[in-house]
Order: structure tokens, then sequence, then C-alpha cells
């Protein structure tokens, strides 16, 4: 397909909030109801990672670690920082979108976790201050759940699991009350802010030495299809603000993600994820005929709470005019 616009966090779960499973997109619902509309069983960032020949094993920290500039040898795995707390009589974990982390917050965390852990032979590294990473030792690495699963839920049926040496649930452990008592989390605490009180570890293994090319090109800010697009080299643009400015270069296929509703959705704030959609509706939704013509052919990609849906649009969608628009939510 031409054209592959990737809208993650679009489609409202079941239990969110019904202003925004009401929310109604009049661009958007227009055109789904003239797609070929397809699911496919994969849920989050699993769509993406698939189209890259990936599973949801994929050496995640690895791959974004290179796209960052950092180093390219042995297994790593990131290393998030997250904050937990006490929500609806459990506990519940949030990554990083609620902490707005600073350059120095980060640098301190990072060096008291080598202080301590480099007994352990773990090497901690934050090349941007809510992407944290560490390398791991030969045969170390755990079996871990991607940060996007644990979000928003009790972390504790998740926690890594290794089958050699270290002993991850305690380095989990170890990590929280390490933070814990750090000077910038009173400083944090002091403004009201929320404190960094664990990491995640997750997407574990070394950077692969080939992958596939998908697309021809990806226009995207977002850090994984970033990544992604770097090691298989596609050729990588910056996402413009509009769909109308997304150029067609001809026949190369292009995969454009567009990731605005994922840190509202992730902050769990509906008023701003409802904000966001409409924009969506207005700045790239509107144009999807433009686009059509200019692209000859587009597929729109929405992962959901249980799968993914995809809506391809060929030439002839344009004529389908009498069909009855559908409700954002009944797509869900």
């Amino acid at each position: 397909m031409p054209l592959t616009l990737l809208v993650p966090d679009l489609l409202a779960p079941a239990d969110a909030p019904e202003a925004m499973r009401g929310l109604r997109l009049p661009a958007l619902e227009a055109w789904l109801v003239r797609a070929d509309a397809s699911r496919v069983p994969l849920t989050g960032s699993r769509w993406l990672l698939a189209q890259w020949g990936l599973g949801a094993d994929a050496p995640v920290a690895a791959l974004t670690l290179a796209a960052e500039g950092g180093p390219r040898e042995g297994e790593w795995l990131r290393a998030d920082p997250v904050h937990q707390r006490v929500e609806r009589g459990g506990l519940v974990l949030h990554d990083a979108t609620v902490l707005g982390l600073t350059r120095d917050e980060a640098d301190e965390a990072v060096a008291a976790l080598n202080d301590f852990f480099g007994r352990d032979g773990l090497e901690f590294a934050a090349p941007s201050p809510d992407a944290w990473f560490v390398r791991v030792p030969p045969g170390e690495l755990p079996r871990t759940h991607p940060l996007e699963d644990a979000v928003g839920r009790n972390p504790f049926g998740m926690l890594p699991e290794g089958a050699g040496k270290l002993r991850w649930p305690s380095l989990f452990s170890e990590a929280q009350m390490l933070l814990a008592g750090l000077p910038l989390n009173a400083a944090r605490e002091s403004r009201g802010m929320p404190a960094v009180n664990a990491v995640w570890f997750w997407g574990g293994g070394a950077l692969p030495r080939e992958l596939p090319r998908p697309f021809d090109r990806v226009a995207a800010g977002e850090p994984l299809a970033r990544a992604l697009a770097l090691a298989s080299g596609c050729a990588l643009h910056a996402l413009p603000a509009t769909l109308a400015a997304l150029a067609s270069h001809g026949a190369a296929d292009c995969l454009a993600v567009v990731p605005s509703l994922v840190p509202p959705m992730r902050r769990g704030d509906p008023e701003a994820w409802i904000e966001a959609a409409r924009a969506l509706d207005r700045d790239w939704f509107a144009h999807l005929g433009v686009a059509l013509r200019a692209f000859g052919g587009l597929r729109l990609v929405l992962p959901g709470e249980r799968d993914t849906a995809v809506f391809d649009l060929a030439p002839a969608a344009r004529w389908r005019l009498f069909r009855r628009a559908r409700p954002l939510a009944s797509h869900a």
C-alpha cells in the first residue's frame, strides 16, 4: 500500500470515559465506512514490529538505543523510569509521560543506579531523560513484559524473570528502594510532582545485524518507528503537521506514524485526548481524499485493546458515497 497511516490509541478501550467512547470524528468516520476493513490479532506496538518481521520479544532496547546514537555492542534492556502509586485500592504503574523528568534528574538517578548495580555487571545509560537503558552481562537477559502492557495496571504479575545468576524481581525491588531515597525525589515531592520510584525492564536483546525493509520511507518522530527505519535502511523523514504536507514521492511505499494520542492516553487525561483526536480529524483525516488521490492507495491502521483494525482505501473508495457513517467507537 503506497501510504500507511498508523494512529495508536485512537480506538478508546471499553472502560474509557463516556466522553472518549462517544467522541465523533466526522472526517474520519466518512472514510472508514468506505474502506475494506479487516482485523489483525496484534495489539499496541506489535503491529509495527511485525512489519519488520519482529515479535513481542523484539530487541527494542538495542534498536532504540542505536537510534539515539548510543552504544551498539552487547545485550540491552530498556530500564525506563516509571511512577507507581495506589489507585482504586491497588498499585498502578505510570510511564514517564507523567514525570516530566529533567536532564539533571535523569543523570542523578542513572549515576546512583550505576553505583549500586555495577557490582552486578549492569551498566545504565539515559541518552534522553525519559528513555533509560541498561547493558546486561552475557546470559543474564530476563523474560519481560513490554512497558505498554504494564501501564495502568498493577505490575507485580509482570516482573522480569531470569534463568541466570541475577534475580530480576529482587533487582526491581532494590531499584525501587534506591530511587525512593534520592534527593531528586524529595525535591519533586516538595513541588507536588510524582516520584521516580521504579524502572521497568523490558525489550531485551542485541542489535539485529539485518532487518527487512517493508517501506521505502518512514515519516515519524516516535522512537520505535524511527529506530526500525534507521536499522533497516528506510528513508526517515520528520512527521509533518498535517497530512496535506506529506509528500507522495511517486510510487514509494510510505509509513507515517501519528502518535499524538499516546501521551494523553498514558496519562489518563480524557480532555487532552479528545482535544488531540479532534485536531487529528481536522489536520489529518480531513485530507484523506487528497492523500488517496496523491498516493493511489491508503491504509489506516488503528491498534485497539484486543486487536488492530486495518482499513484499506483504494481509489474506488471515493465513489462509495451512500454508505452511512458509523461512530468511531463501533470500530473498536
